[in-house]
């Protein structure tokens, strides 16, 4: 004859067990939303949620989350712009790299006038003899590249111990810097044409 629990032990937990969609937190919303607008206004309570504990005013903490957002990328920008080094991106970083921009800076180049090509490029579809100049011409700016990565290179390992980029690789950096108009380089120049460097 089996032996019968003792009276105070409760054989089962008394309850129904709940279920799982009950227990389960609720992640993102439940039912995809239908326009755009409700689209926009979940991502804007999710991007705020992480920093709107720091606002005042729950309401308006997804528009501070904007505002800090575009100061945070305005500092940024500005950072940048005046050769932070944290702030440069990694094909800007090092001494080397530096000593190219200053050099690029302070001096006037061929490639100065590279954009003008495009335009030459367009019309030399219908004036055959234009293509001829534009190949000359950026022979003449590939040549440039090379002869001034020599030079970036040369005055690098004077003041370096350690220069491991080659004349090609200093010079299309240079050369990339070079053709772009003086206000929209980045970083920002931080010297004159004419300077010594």
């Amino acid at each position: 004859m089996p032996e019968e629990p003792p009276a105070d032990v409760v054989s089962g937990k008394g309850r129904p067990t709940p279920k799982r969609r009950d227990t389960t937190p609720v992640r993102g919303p439940l039912s995809a939303p239908k326009t755009r607008k409700e689209a926009y206004r979940w991502q804007k309570q999710q991007t705020a949620r992480p920093t709107g504990g720091g606002t005042a005013g729950g309401g308006t903490a997804g528009g501070g989350g904007r505002g800090g957002k575009r100061q945070g990328g305005l500092a940024h920008r500005e950072a940048l712009r005046r050769g932070d080094p944290d702030a440069l991106p990694k094909r800007d970083r090092g001494p080397v790299r530096k000593i190219a921009r200053d050099w690029v800076d302070s001096h006037r180049m061929i490639s100065n006038y590279m954009l003008i090509l495009f335009p030459l490029m367009v019309v030399g579809y219908f004036i055959q003899y234009l293509n001829i100049a534009v190949i000359a011409l950026l022979f003449t700016i590939v040549v440039e590249w090379y002869l001034t990565g020599r030079r970036i290179r040369a005055l690098a390992l004077a003041r370096l111990d350690d220069v491991r980029e080659g004349p090609w690789g200093l010079g299309f950096y240079a050369g990339s810097r070079a053709y772009m108009p003086r206000r929209w380089r980045m970083p920002g120049p931080q010297v004159q044409i004419g300077d010594s460097i």
